[in-house]
């Protein structure tokens, strides 16, 4: 599958696609001395030369953290990061971890900067980065265990701070019409009011098997046809595979579960018509599935040296690009249709070969 390949020079962590299609890549080496710096980056990409051309480039603070987490505004040029303030501040309870930013092909420039972690332990950080499908509600999630829903663009608190103690948020996402907040942790399934704050389900095991030691590790609503879904990424120990659970959002049943290759998933995403679901592997592989039946579409392996951190679509599904912590960027060209899934017809054959196999011997014992 035609793919290519840029070297960012910092551990990326963040990536996603304006209006426009141009690409944003965040990352850096975090606070401290390691002489790698902290960026939040725009390109223009050029599939047809199969380059990445630099349009405007921010320089971060180099005491404070990398950018961790990604959401782009749906509508506006802006974006919300995951970025934590240096240690002194987080350790005097003024982390101001949520940051937006305003950008332009000349200029990022950060505009709002507002703290929503509980914990004062640098070791914690905003792991996750949600704008609602309209943009007027940002949600983020932090290892601590805090999820904070906040209005945009003002930022106040659109409910109080909900925190899973002992838990730490992996992924969450909004439903369609931004009536519900679906979380993670590697434990707990957490379905929430985003107009009240109160979990309304809680799903404890991901295979309803305590023996068995899976872990949640992603989710995401459904879009356009798909809205009434949720997806689910489980991974499982060194012998199991991981799969991927799609359940009713309307009663939250579950549908359909299928096992995606052979490692754990590291990074999800979702096209916006809602149409694929991609998934990166702690192989270096990546995955695009079909969102309706879970068939696995196309497959690029080892991709990357390291496992990807994050993966998105552009606007139209024509590219996947995936990131990863070994400082490069992939940007996969996905086809417009895929070639039909032959399982059925082979297993057809394969039977009527065996059928005919028998009749032949059959046919042979009675001449004897």
């Amino acid at each position: 599958m035609a793919h290519f390949s840029y070297n960012a020079g910092i551990p990326l962590f963040c990536v996603g696609f304006t209006n426009d299609d141009s690409l944003i890549l965040a990352g850096g080496g975090g606070a401290g001395h390691s002489g790698v710096k902290n960026k939040i980056t725009i390109y223009k990409v050029d599939p047809a030369n199969k380059i990445l051309n630099k349009l405007v480039e921010k320089e971060l603070n180099s005491v404070e953290d990398a950018p961790m987490s990604i959401s782009v505004h749906p509508t506006e040029s802006a974006a919300a990061f995951g970025i934590n303030s240096a240690q002194n501040k987080i350790e005097a309870g003024e982390n101001e971890n949520c940051r937006i930013f305003h950008y332009t092909n000349e200029l990022i420039e950060s505009v709002h900067n507002k703290g929503t972690l509980a914990s004062k332990d640098p070791i914690h950080y905003q792991r996750v980065t949600r704008f609602s499908k309209d943009g007027t509600m940002l949600a983020t999630g932090g290892t601590d265990g805090v999820i904070a829903l906040l209005k945009y663009p003002t930022l106040t608190p659109v409910m109080p701070v909900t925190q899973f103690k002992g838990h730490e948020i992996l992924d969450l996402d909004f439903s369609a019409n931004g009536t519900h907040i679906a979380a993670v942790s590697a434990q707990n399934l957490w379905i929430i009011s985003a107009e009240t704050g109160k979990v309304l389900e809680v799903i404890t095991n991901p295979v309803l098997n305590q023996k068995k030691p899976f872990q949640f590790r992603s989710c995401r609503f459904g879009r356009g046809p798909f809205a009434n879904m949720l997806y689910t990424v489980v991974n499982g120990g060194a012998t199991q595979k991981p799969f991927v659970c799609m359940w009713d959002a309307t009663n939250w049943s579950r549908i359909r579960t299928l096992t995606v290759g052979q490692k754990p998933i590291t990074a999800c995403t979702i096209s916006s018509d809602g149409k694929l679901i991609a998934f990166g592997s702690s192989d270096m592989s990546v995955r695009v599935c079909s969102s309706k039946s879970l068939q696995v579409l196309m497959t690029v392996p080892k991709i990357h040296s390291l496992p990807m951190t994050c993966l998105a679509f552009n606007g139209d599904a024509s590219q996947l690009v995936t990131a990863s912590v070994d400082g490069t960027c992939n940007v996969v060209t996905v086809p417009k249709t895929f070639p039909k899934n032959n399982n059925f017809v082979m297993l057809v054959l394969a039977l009527l070969f065996l059928f005919l196999a028998a009749m032949i011997q059959v046919y042979q014992n009675a001449q004897q």
